[in-house]
């Protein structure tokens, strides 16, 4: 079990009150809020919904903008553009086609 520098200050401060044993007592770690659950469901909102804001997906999970911030750009490969989320790694046949559709549109 790692000691954090929180948990540290509070096994000093319970010494300090003469508790001499803390092997019970130590807080629990924080889970962090990029769960998958979290991760699964702005996915879902994105694929359904095209032209959800950040505003409107934070406020419907309830996390910070920060967590959301990192689904984005650490889990989910999109991008914002203009109002629609795009995805930035494109698979070889999605450039192929994309090329292909260009050509026709010429």
């Amino acid at each position: 079990m790692k000691l954090y520098l929180a948990d540290r200050c509070y096994c000093i401060t319970e010494f300090k009150r003469s508790c001499t044993n803390l092997t019970d007592d130590v807080p629990e770690e924080r889970s962090s809020t990029a769960t998958t659950d979290n991760i699964t469901a702005v996915r879902l909102m994105i694929e359904t919904a095209k032209r959800m804001t950040y505003q409107q997906i934070r406020t419907s999970l309830g996390i910070n903008m920060g967590q959301l911030h990192k689904i984005f750009y650490k889990y989910l490969p999109v991008v914002k553009l203009c109002t629609r989320w795009i995805p930035y790694n494109f698979t070889n046949a999605q450039k192929l086609w994309r090329i292909n559709w260009c050509r026709e549109m010429m």
